[in-house]
This record gives C-alpha cells, sequence and structure tokens, in this order.
C-alpha cells in the first residue's frame, strides 16, 4: 500500500499526529474557553484521522496516540493550576521620587502582572534565582546620561532606520516574534516532527522563564518610566504600563537568542544580533534607559544558558 503522505522513520504505534493534535486541542480549550469547544476538538480530530486517511497510521496508532496526548496535556494543566498565576495583587505601589507610576497616555493604574516573578518556572529554579542588583540611582551620573541620551534621540536624534525597528519589534510581543523566526527554521532545517516540538517546547519556555525573571527584577524595583522621570520626552509609541528596569525584550530576546544558536549553530550569530535589535529598539523607542537594556541582555543571556544546560542534557543528540 502506497501512503499519500511522508511516512517517518519511526514506528507507527502510537501516532505522534494524534497525539500532538489531541495535547493541542485540550490546552487550547483551556487557554481560550468558549462555549463551542469543537473549534478546537474538530481540527484536532481531522488531523489525527487523516494520517488513516492517508495510509499512513493503523487506527489503533491514532487511538493511542490519541490518549497519550491528552492524558500528557492533563498533567501539564495539572501544572498551570498550580504555577501561582492565578495569585491576585493586593499589595500597594511604592512611593516617593524615581518610582514607577500610570504614564500617559492611558495612565493605567494597575501595572501589568505585578505578581509574574513569583510564578513557578519551566527550567530556572525561580523567578529569583538570576535577580539583578539594584540600577543606577536617579539623579546619579548613568542615569542622567541615559536619560539625556532619550532626550537626544527624542529631538531628532532618531534615524528612520531605528524608529523602524522599534515599530517593528513593538507591533507584536517578542514571543511571538521569536516563534516565527523558529517556525522559519523548522522549515529550512526540515526538522522531524519530534525534533521540533522539542525546539518549540524549548523556546516557549525559555521566553516564559525569561519573562518571570524580568518581572522579578521589575517588581523588586520599581523604577520609573523615562517618561515619568522627564514628561517633555517623546516617545514612538506609549509606554507599557509597568516598571521600566529592566526591559522585557531585551530579556526575552536575548534569551531566546542563545537557545536559538544552541538549535540552530549555523545561524547563530543572526539571532544575536536579532537580540541585539530587539533590545535596542527600545532605547530608540524613549521607554527604556540604555541601562535597563544592558541589564536585561545579562539576564537574558543567563535563562538562556540556564536552558542550553537542559538542552545539552536530555539525550537529544
Amino acid at each position: 500500500m502506497r501512503a499519500l503522505a511522508t511516512v517517518a522513520d519511526v514506528p507507527s504505534y502510537p501516532s505522534e499526529h494524534a497525539a500532538a493534535a489531541a495535547a493541542a486541542s485540550v490546552i487550547l480549550m483551556y487557554a481560550f474557553p468558549i462555549d463551542d469547544t469543537t473549534s478546537f476538538t474538530r481540527p484536532a480530530r481531522e488531523a489525527a484521522e487523516s494520517r488513516i486517511v492517508a495510509g499512513a497510521a493503523y487506527r489503533s496508532d491514532v487511538t493511542a496516540g490519541w490518549a497519550l496526548g491528552t492524558a500528557v496535556a492533563r498533567r501539564v494543566l495539572d501544572r498551570a493550576m498550580a504555577d501561582g498565576s492565578a495569585a491576585q495583587w493586593t499589595g500597594t505601589m511604592p512611593t516617593g521620587a524615581g518610582m514607577w507610576r500610570p504614564t500617559p497616555p492611558r495612565l493605567v493604574q494597575a501595572p501589568f502582572d505585578p505578581l509574574a516573578g513569583t510564578w513557578r518556572p519551566w527550567i530556572i529554579p525561580a523567578g529569583d534565582a538570576f535577580r539583578l542588583p539594584a540600577p543606577p540611582a536617579t539623579g546619579s551620573s548613568q542615569f542622567t546620561a541615559d536619560l539625556n541620551e532619550l532626550l537626544a534621540l527624542a529631538n531628532g536624534g532618531r534615524t528612520q532606520a531605528q524608529i523602524d525597528a522599534a515599530r517593528y519589534w513593538a507591533t507584536d510581543a517578542p514571543s511571538i516574534r521569536w516563534e516565527l523566526f523558529l517556525e522559519d527554521e523548522i522549515a529550512a532545517h526540515r526538522l522531524s516532527a519530534p525534533h521540533a516540538a522539542r525546539a518549540r517546547a524549548y523556546l516557549s519556555a525559555t521566553m516564559y522563564d525569561a519573562f518571570i525573571a524580568c518581572w522579578d527584577t521589575k517588581f523588586t524595583y520599581w523604577l520609573a518610566r523615562p517618561v515619568t522621570m522627564d514628561p517633555t520626552l517623546k516617545t514612538v509609541f506609549s509606554t507599557p504600563p509597568f516598571p521600566s528596569y529592566p526591559s522585557g525584550h531585551s530579556t526575552q530576546s536575548s534569551a531566546a537568542a542563545e537557545v536559538m544558536a544552541e538549535l540552530f549553530p549555523d545561524r547563530a550569530a543572526v539571532y544575536r544580533k536579532k537580540g541585539e535589535e530587539a533590545s535596542l529598539s527600545r532605547v530608540w523607542a524613549g521607554v527604556h534607559y540604555r541601562f535597563d537594556v544592558t541589564a536585561g541582555e545579562a539576564l537574558g543571556v543567563r535563562v538562556g544558558e540556564a536552558v542550553v544546560a537542559r538542552m545539552k542534557a536530555d539525550g537529544v543528540r
């Protein structure tokens, strides 16, 4: 019998397509609770059954794969229910010079996810495992110099290329950008389904852990954003509603670049350069001090190195 689809050089039982489809549908139903759950289960069933239609799997393969994927997803959801992300912040914002305050134009009163630094990470030991030292004191020579740099950029110092880069990296969350880069590489390198799943898992865990580590430091120091320290500052876009130090784009992108470099050594220089651009884009936009992005890069590299160490020890070659 000739299969209508490419058959991987692995045993037929259980079906990896069915396992992945079932797991995805369970997670999507949890992440996006809607009344019409068939929006997720129908395409998942179609993906699983397609292997039978194509002659690439027996029904018993698909049945077993579906059960396996469902069981794995439920284990993940059990973990998610206990990771601390549902906790509600009941604290108060610190006051005083240099402390974060709502930023224009929307003046969002509650900062974004102030407890995220306490959430349970996937790979690093805890959100505070790599906590950064305090940022430069307001009024210090470094703080003043970095604020003045932003004012100079705002007053005619930005190039069009810098403005374009700032907008490019702000259009979507950095995690989305890096996931798209990864999909390009999976296709270009023709990774098998298991290796592609491994790459996606590690990159997602990296950016999640980097986010947690960044938010731990952000809400330890509560540093005011540049536009708060000098309301005359003109930014390329609105300042996000959470403290300044360190930069989330810098932390996540630097961490992601380390993992992409490990996954695709032939493209390491490309992705480290993209990480640097993502980081600097926040200075060019006027929403972060340069010391924010420098610190974020250092933090991100530490998270990325921790993930790479796990990758090297997982037995995959």
